[in-house]
């Protein structure tokens, strides 16, 4: 019997269409809510697993993002989705989960402002960036005021998934995979299957410029939560790529 790890759901469970979402450090499957919900809306079946060390989960043998996408194999092993989405964190698992995806099933993947790579001085930066949260202890009203552009149950998971998350995260996962550098594993993506990355930070593009069957999105006046500030965004690119597959076939 295949067993598969907590996660929250959205949409009927007879959906004929399926999505799979993964979140990213310090955060929980909440963080998805606005774009699940419309996605549910529309007839799909959504799917946000937790990752490893996250939700009160305990961590896995060890940090590695690979580790972490290993975990979610048995949801490929349940199920075969038309639509995959990571944020963040969450996207370098869904790069390492790649080589997974069916051969000929077409699949709509979108990666939102992921560091495919980092240099040794961004990582500590990246250390401070992330672990922030944790030690300041911000409220569902400090980051109202900090994101206009969030609503209140936006702000409500996201100090959720701080809490309930292990309070060396940060640490661990940047510590965890060094070298930082994901972005070859975009070489692993089936033909069939079309990649869109959304970014608020361009910089982050650099990367994957010799890549030239994915499609990259900039986000204007967006910040790195970009499921939270403009949720409809990311259902449209994700839409989108599945449109574009249907008139190919």
């Amino acid at each position: 019997m295949t067993t598969v790890s907590s996660a929250s759901q959205w949409g009927s469970p007879t959906a004929s269409r399926k999505a799979l979402f993964i979140h990213g450090l310090n955060s929980s499957s909440h963080t998805f809510h606005r774009v699940a919900s419309a996605l549910a809306a529309k007839g799909y079946l959504v799917v946000a697993p937790n990752l490893l060390g996250h939700a009160l989960r305990k961590p896995g043998v060890d940090f590695q993002v690979q580790t972490l996408a290993d975990d979610l194999l048995p949801y490929f092993q349940a199920a075969e989705y038309d639509i995959v989405i990571g944020h963040s964190m969450g996207a370098l698992v869904v790069l390492s989960l790649l080589k997974y995806l069916p051969k000929t099933k077409p699949t709509s993947v979108v990666l939102i402002d992921s560091s495919m790579e980092l240099t040794a001085e961004q990582i500590v930066d990246g250390r401070d960036m992330f672990s922030s949260d944790v030690r300041t202890n911000p409220t569902a009203e400090d980051y109202m005021a900090l994101n206009p552009l969030w609503t209140r149950e936006d702000a409500i998971w996201r100090v959720l998934g701080t809490h309930i998350g292990r309070p060396t995260n940060s640490d661990d996962h940047l510590d965890g995979n060094v070298p930082w550098s994901f972005s070859h594993l975009i070489a692993d993506k089936p033909a069939a299957a079309a990649l869109t990355i959304l970014v608020a930070d361009p910089s982050k593009l650099e990367c994957v410029a010799k890549f030239k069957d994915v499609r990259t999105v900039i986000i204007a006046n967006a910040s790195h939560w970009i499921q939270y500030e403009f949720p409809e965004l990311i259902v449209e690119e994700a839409l989108r790529n599945i449109e574009v597959q249907d008139n190919r076939q």
